[in-house]
């Protein structure tokens, strides 16, 4: 298993992303639940979380 922290580049809100190498997942995208920002697209290969830790700035998001 793999985990690292990821921060929203729009909004700054973190979060831990845990990627678990002996399952695999789907295809698809994960996109920030704040402001909609792309964070990851997935190919399927393996199963990956994302776990929000730190709040969005709200300063960011209302300009």
């Amino acid at each position: 298993m793999k985990k690292r922290d990821v921060t929203c580049r729009e909004c700054g809100a973190g979060f831990r992303r845990l990627e678990l190498l002996s399952a695999s997942g789907t295809e698809g995208e994960y996109r920030c639940p704040a402001c909609n920002a792309l964070l990851e697209v997935f190919d399927g290969d393996h199963l990956v979380a994302y776990r929000l830790t730190i709040e969005p700035s709200m300063r960011l998001l209302k300009a």
